[in-house]
């Protein structure tokens, strides 16, 4: 045989993923009699090592300490977290893996409980999938924006010199949502969960979108406390929405997501602007581009401008008057996407979208002074308006 005849083997395997998302009322108060697996299987070893955000834990900490014990778990001392992206750093990464280490945490058996909002699940998410290459954890998301996104998210992540560069692919075992957690937000951090949902009803989900018409704003206002069957369906059809997306295609190999509808130029208004909210700035600039292309028909254009107006959140905000800088950031989002732009866009209904490329820094000008006349408006926020030319 010569030494330099070249053999080739060619390898393949199937991963298959399995994980859960679960809103569920009440998990505070919990009893092993009535959820026994709400902490995961006990067969090998009953502790665990909970991570909790700080002000999750200001609130929370001793319902937390209560329920560990009402379910019989051999826990340390809770590892507390600061919250915000400022978080989401490799320094706290290696604290998290700091703390594993010390309680000699093995591969399979004592997953991790993280309770907190997006931030906690992506930096204690990204610790645990580079722990041992993968040791299980189960989320308890505090936020609307987590509850309805992140928390059942297969990606994980911290910033470097840029939000969500490092990560890594790895769902948590289990992941709740309790609304009641919602009751201690702020108004903007309502808003940003607020975001993501008109998201979903725009891409994904249609008939979430005459729902939110009808209920949304009450439910906003009502900090999703709300046990009728409007507010828990606006909940639900959100998290299913998003699950079957994430599920037909977990490891982003076709870059072309619906949900990536409100995340094309929103980067670019972070972090002066909250992400839930750029997310919803963004669609409804991305809206126009579509009206304007002639993929949105006026009267659903308007609908879209006057839902989100009506679930409290703002058509303007001075970051959409640097566009140069927002056009930046869809280039930033095109080198993501395979060199393409791909962007969602809103099409003749909701819950349907169109992928747009070739948007110039011209079009997205026009675009945004459409959204700033739609804004400024005086019957914008109530009636159909008459756009500018925009040039």
């Amino acid at each position: 045989m010569s030494t330099t005849e070249t053999h080739t083997t060619t390898f393949s395997a199937r991963l298959d993923l399995q994980w859960t998302a679960s809103i569920r009322p009440g998990l505070l108060h919990a009893h092993p009699d009535d959820l026994p697996s709400l902490l995961g299987p006990r067969d090998w070893s009953s502790r665990r090592l909970p991570i909790i955000d700080e002000h999750v834990h200001a609130i929370y900490g001793e319902q937390i300490r209560a329920l560990l014990a009402r379910y019989g778990i051999d826990h340390p001392d809770p590892l507390v977290l600061p919250g915000g992206e400022s978080a989401k750093t490799a320094d706290t990464v290696e604290r998290i893996h700091r703390y594993m280490e010390t309680h000699g945490v093995p591969r399979f058996a004592e997953p991790l409980l993280v309770w907190g909002g997006g931030v906690a699940h992506d930096v204690a998410g990204y610790a645990a999938a580079t722990y041992r290459r993968g040791v299980p954890y189960i989320t308890f998301a505090t936020t609307l924006v987590s509850a309805i996104d992140a928390m059942f998210a297969l990606k994980v992540a911290i910033n470097s010199q840029y939000k969500n560069r490092v990560g890594s692919y790895h769902p948590p075992a289990t992941a709740y949502a309790d609304p009641a957690f919602f009751s201690t937000l702020d108004r903007g951090q309502i808003l940003d969960g607020t975001g993501e949902i008109l998201k979903i009803a725009i891409a994904l989900d249609g008939g979430l979108f005459p729902v939110l018409e009808q209920h949304g704003p009450r439910a906003v206002a009502e900090h999703f406390q709300g046990r009728d069957p409007a507010t828990l369906a606006i909940l639900h059809r959100s998290v299913s929405a998003m699950g079957e997306e994430l599920s037909n295609n977990p490891f982003e190999h076709d870059p072309q997501r619906a949900s990536y509808a409100g995340h094309g130029i929103s980067p670019g208004m972070e972090p002066e602007v909250s992400h839930g909210v750029a997310v919803a700035l963004d669609l409804l600039v991305t809206t126009m581009i579509a009206w304007r292309r002639g993929a949105v028909a006026t009267p659903y254009r308007d609908r879209i401008v006057r839902l989100a107006h009506a679930l409290g959140l703002p058509l303007w905000h001075p970051v959409l008057e640097r566009p140069q800088v927002l056009f930046d950031a869809l280039i930033d989002t095109a080198r993501h996407r395979g060199g393409r732009q791909r962007i969602p866009a809103p099409v003749h209904e909701p819950g349907r979208v169109r992928y747009l490329d070739g948007i110039d820094l011209a079009e997205l000008h026009r675009a945004l002074n459409d959204l700033h006349h739609a804004a400024s408006h005086d019957r914008a926020r109530r009636t159909q308006w008459t756009s500018t030319t925009g040039e």
